[in-house]
């Protein structure tokens, strides 16, 4: 019985980072897409996780509302903070320091 319990436990946590791997892969694209639109530098290719939660979609099925912080520079040298928030597979919101929010 323990052992049932562990291994679904382990494809549980397999689903889980498979899921966590492309939320944050769509948010690197849509932050990178973003920047590109707004003609200015995205910075350490990368955005960090930093609000996770369960919330409801337009279907009412629960999905994972995620929102990730990643950084941007308009001339290079200054530092801006933008973010990016999914729901589920999908971005539904791209907010940049120095300009308005985009909603998806």
């Amino acid at each position: 019985m323990t052992e049932w319990l562990i291994l679904i436990g382990i494809g549980l946590g397999a689903l889980y980072w498979q899921a966590a791997a492309r939320a944050k892969e769509v948010a690197v694209a849509a932050a990178r897409r973003e920047c590109k639109l707004c003609d200015v530098q995205f910075l350490d290719s990368t955005a960090a996780l930093c609000k996770l939660s369960m919330s409801r979609d337009s279907n009412d099925n629960w999905r994972a509302w995620r929102e990730y912080r990643f950084e941007y520079a308009t001339d290079g040298e200054v530092r801006y903070e933008g973010r990016v928030t999914t729901l589920g597979p999908r971005v539904i919101r791209v907010a940049l320091e120095t300009f308005n929010p985009v909603i998806h």
